[in-house]
């Protein structure tokens, strides 16, 4: 497994990154797309991936060595397709930017201005963009690999455990199998709340199904979250926050719950105050997290010091970490109310600090993820088991009921 976690941390590092910011001279605030274009063999261009803003702000693209431009435009007709009429700008296309393995190229600056003389030259039809095979990975992003609504069931074979667990020592193997991203369960309603789900270090969607199958459906449709748990925590709450991003303006949705477990909570809170930065419209009046550590591991820690091979996530999980720091900097956007819940079931020949034979009463409850939660709710249950209780789904239905 560590020389797994070696040869695939090599090749996340052969990847380039490409970022800058975007300024539009647009009066009212709304959704700008920002889409990199890669240069093919005959020097056409063929859009590569995307990002989606709700205003001016900064973007960044992980990719392929190659060449690259980047273009802008004000979705004005919120439908991620370009429209003659939607002002834009572009860098790179008359000297193309050069990504070689491991470059990290910034500063690359986007204007786009009230009006333009003549439409773009090239379509770009952003929600139109499909997979390709495994055999073209070359010429795609690591980006344009996530899944931004596919409806799928519980039980695909995606899920295995087997699988999640891949994510810890081959995440790159993970995201190069088009697996990590945002899942629908049934066909989007806009009638129904969607209410995200976020799982755990060596979990998946699948983690959740006794929550989801006693969800009131009626009212709220589940949305599941599937990345691979080695990867940095900073980068996985970018992931799903810009997912989040693209699945909102796509559908129009106006307002979502977020339900995180174990490590989740850690992602989940990350990708909450990025959405508050990013200032996107929609609201999130619930946030419930079960048995997170958010004070970190200590097996993280031991990890890091003694393991021949360093997982990347961690050193976001070892108590104190620079991650666990930054999600607390910052108050949770308004209107959010956090609900922790926390559990202390241990086995019976347990010995040292309190826990639920996964994560320490004392991390679940760092005293900073306390004030900021507007009530805490203990259970005698076990870090696992928690998903599986039958007064937890109770109270998150309750939850979900009082806040929608």
């Amino acid at each position: 497994m560590f020389l797994d976690a070696r040869e695939q941390q090599g090749r996340l590092a052969e990847t380039c990154y490409i970022s800058g910011n975007v300024t539009t001279a647009r009066e009212k605030p709304g959704p700008i797309v920002v889409v990199l274009a890669r240069q093919g063999d005959d020097g056409g261009w063929q859009v590569a991936d995307h990002f989606v803003l709700e205003g001016a702000g900064r973007w960044m693209f992980a990719a392929d060595a190659g060449n690259y431009a980047v273009a802008a435009f004000d979705d004005r007709s919120r439908d991620l397709v370009y429209q003659p009429g939607e002002a834009y700008g572009t860098t790179g296309f008359e000297q193309p930017i050069a990504c070689r393995p491991g470059a990290k190229i910034a500063a690359q600056a986007v204007a786009i201005p009230e009006k333009v003389s003549k439409p773009f030259a090239q379509k770009l039809d952003i929600a139109a963009l499909q997979k390709r095979s495994l055999d073209s990975q070359a010429e795609r992003t690591l980006g344009q690999l996530t899944v931004t609504g596919e409806v799928i069931s519980l039980k695909d074979a995606r899920f295995t455990q087997e699988n999640a667990e891949s994510g810890l020592w081959r995440p790159f193997d993970f995201v190069q199998n088009s697996w990590a991203g945002v899942y629908f369960l049934e066909p989007y309603d806009a009638t129904k709340i969607p209410v995200v789900f976020v799982h755990g270090i060596n979990g998946t969607p699948a983690s959740f199904d006794y929550l989801i199958e006693h969800l009131d459906r009626a009212r709220f449709q589940p949305w599941v979250y599937y990345y691979p748990s080695g990867l940095h925590l900073a980068g996985i709450a970018n992931h799903l926050d810009e997912t989040l991003a693209k699945l909102e303006l796509r559908y129009h949705v106006s307002r979502i719950a977020v339900v995180a477990h174990s490590m989740g909570g850690l992602v989940s809170r990350g990708t909450l105050l990025r959405s508050a930065e990013h200032g996107r419209p929609v609201s999130i009046p619930l946030y419930v997290t079960l048995s997170t550590p958010w004070g970190g591991h200590k097996g993280a820690e031991t990890g890091v010091k003694t393991a021949p091979v360093v997982v990347h996530v961690w050193r976001d999980m070892a108590p104190g970490s620079e991650y666990q720091k930054s999600v607390f900097a910052r108050a949770l956007p308004d209107g959010t109310k956090h609900h922790l819940l926390f559990t202390f079931n241990r086995k019976s020949s347990s010995f040292g600090e309190s826990d639920d034979q996964g994560v320490t009463v004392a991390s679940q409850l760092l005293p900073g993820a306390q004030q900021a939660a507007v009530r805490l709710y203990g259970f005698d249950e076990t870090h696992v088991g928690v998903l599986r209780n039958a007064e937890v789904s109770t109270l998150l239905n309750q939850l979900l009921t009082a806040s929608f």
